[in-house]
């Protein structure tokens, strides 16, 4: 079971440590946590001292990893550019003299979900450059086009995981959606491990529905999160009022 943690939250003294809480609480479960300093790596420059401060103390739970924020701008975004963020996070070990402020490998933000082959070939070039960097730990790459793939066209063939799904609670519990997010797997060839979903604004619901909603998202993907905050471009940017208790049952399902 494993938790994809988009940690777009100021490190301010404290700010962090739910998540240092949920690690600690279930050391069996799993946390892939998205750094986004600059709405990326700060190119040309490392982050503010509070990241340098704070980021290290990741690395103290052995079921915490990092992944660096990589925005393409669905590959409209030169791809020098793209591939010189990722030379930026697998420089800050050594610019910085630390291995603790080493990611494991890089989540590309505004991926496409329609097919189209130069879009192909720009993501697996920068897939590719993750997985030359020794210094990007575990080289995972992570694509966010937030909607279900087309089969047999897509791009799952570049990615270790794909959000599949970056929507609302309810747009997820939908039966369409939640029908061809369930059957993705088989559909796909590929496991559940290979998929995530990122709900925002989820409603206030008993404890007994939260629980549910853990357990069935466990059971279509390997990856996952929630967030009860519902306003545009604030979604993961806290720990919502609902993260202590999903994580919880999700650690339970």
């Amino acid at each position: 079971m494993s938790v994809l943690l988009p940690l777009y939250v100021y490190p301010w003294p404290g700010a962090w440590d739910p998540l240092y809480w949920a690690a600690n609480t279930n050391p069996h479960l799993n946390f892939s946590v998205i750094l986004n300093p600059c709405s990326g790596p700060c190119l040309n420059s490392t982050p503010e001292d509070t990241y340098i401060t704070e980021m290290p103390k990741l690395k103290d739970w052995p079921n915490i990893r990092t992944l660096g924020y990589v925005a393409t701008n669905y590959t409209n975004k030169p791809l020098d550019t793209v591939l010189a963020e990722i030379q930026t996070y697998a420089n800050w070990t050594s610019i910085l003299n630390n291995t603790k402020m080493a990611v494991d490998g890089i989540f590309f933000d505004e991926t496409p979900g329609a097919y189209d082959w130069k879009a192909h070939d720009f993501l697996k070039a920068a897939a590719d450059e993750v997985r030359r960097q020794p210094r990007l730990g575990q080289q995972v790459v992570v694509h966010n086009p937030g909607a279900i793939p087309f089969i047999p066209w897509n791009y799952l063939d570049i990615a270790n995981i794909t959000v599949v799904f970056e929507n609302t609670w309810t747009q997820w519990i939908d039966s369409t959606h939640y029908n061809d997010i369930k059957v993705l797997p088989a559909n796909s060839n590929l496991t559940k491990n290979n998929f995530a979903l990122m709900l925002h604004s989820v409603p206030s619901i008993p404890d007994d529905l939260l629980g549910w909603t853990a357990k069935a998202m466990k059971n279509m993907t390997g990856w996952n999160f929630v967030s009860s905050v519902g306003v545009a471009g604030e979604y993961w940017h806290s720990f919502s009022s609902v993260f202590g208790s999903w994580v919880s049952s999700y650690a339970a399902a």
